[in-house]
């Protein structure tokens, strides 16, 4: 029971830690739109900040990045004396994943790259907030549509030791058995055949969850398209972007190439081997050779990726599903049968 309590307690920890990275990315996305529309009515930066941060209700802890209301209160003090951005937070979004990235130092390194370019922050902050729902949206229907898959990973993982509980259970002595040198035999293989399962199974659902350690690149062109506001060309908007948002320094080497007169698909050969990369550079190839890279244009492009990203995962899920068939067949219902049907059967047979 303490095993099952432990499991149930893992479970909603995961759980928790979902449901306060979504609730985070909610209110980073609400307090951006607010604070851009405060800029617009006339505000300063950091007045701006303040009015966001009387808005929010202050957390027990103002030491921890908790709540929009220190989050926003911290951003008044830093812009109110030209203080550079919280380290503490962009390191959190540069080894972040997932559920570990923090919005809010994303915005600040959207922000950031908005000073760079020239460009009006408040713009930036909506093409920002925007993004982070999109973001949300799309992780939850990727949870969604891996649920299925992940449960039966789960499920499966725990069978054989089920098997063995249930042998106990109907007082087959499976148990007595085990102690044998046949039943030392039928433990060893069982313990080798779950742990295998296990570690195939873990390495399916890494893989179809894919790899997030870059920045996402509806995200690179929702910033960029705020920056090509300023009068940016697309090469500069991708640097400035490059330069200031974590995890998309990647793109770096591609602006360089570009800004020294290199050909488009040229450019872009660094970073063929990163899908995501290679994504981009495909989706903003037509709209560099002809002209049209607008701020339009790119937002419709990042529709386009989340679609795409959506699609994939919807795949990705269905793909997993098929593939946890496998090491069920070889793993999972073999190392069943050592722990529960076979000391079953021997039991019987021996009291026969």
């Amino acid at each position: 029971m303490s095993r099952a309590r432990r499991l149930l307690t893992a479970l909603r920890g995961r759980a928790g830690r979902e449901a306060r990275a979504e609730a985070r990315l909610e209110e980073a996305a609400e307090a951006l739109r607010r604070w851009a529309a405060l800029l617009r009515a006339g505000l300063a930066a950091d007045a701006a900040w303040e009015e966001v941060a009387r808005g929010a209700p202050p957390c027990e802890d103002p030491a921890k990045r908790c709540c929009p209301h220190h989050e926003a209160r911290r951003r008044a003090v830093h812009a109110r004396w030209a203080l550079p951005p919280d380290p503490e937070g962009a390191a959190i979004t540069e080894r972040g994943d997932g559920d570990d990235a923090d919005p809010w130092a994303l915005a600040d390194a959207a922000l950031a790259a908005a000073r760079r370019a020239g460009a009006a922050p408040s713009a930036v902050a909506v093409r920002l907030a925007d993004a982070l729902e999109a973001g949300l949206d799309a992780a939850r229907a990727r949870r969604s549509a891996a649920a299925g898959p992940r449960a039966t990973a789960r499920l499966l993982s725990w069978l054989p030791v089920g098997g063995l509980g249930l042998a106990w259970l109907l007082g087959m002595g499976p148990v007595e058995l085990l102690a044998t040198p046949l039943g030392w035999m039928l433990l060893a293989l069982g313990g080798a055949l779950t742990a295998a399962g296990r570690a195939w199974t873990r390495l399916a659902v890494r893989r179809a969850a894919g790899d997030e350690s870059e920045a996402d690149p509806a995200v690179v062109l929702d910033v960029a398209a705020a920056l090509l506001g300023a009068g940016r060309s697309l090469p500069a908007a991708l640097d400035d972007v490059a330069v200031c948002l974590p995890g998309a320094q990647g793109l770096r080497v591609v602006t360089t190439l570009l800004r020294w007169g290199a050909d488009w698909d040229e450019a872009w050969e660094p970073v063929a081997d990163r899908p995501s990369w290679r994504t981009l550079g495909e989706r903003l190839r037509p709209l560099h050779r002809t002209g049209m890279a607008g701020q339009g244009t790119l937002a419709a492009a990042a529709a386009g990726l989340r679609q795409a990203g959506r699609r994939a995962d919807e795949r990705a899920a269905e793909e997993l599903a098929v593939r946890l068939v496998v090491p069920l067949g070889l793993c999972q219902l073999p190392a069943f049968v050592c722990w529960g049907v076979a000391p079953m059967a021997l039991a019987l047979l021996g009291g026969g």
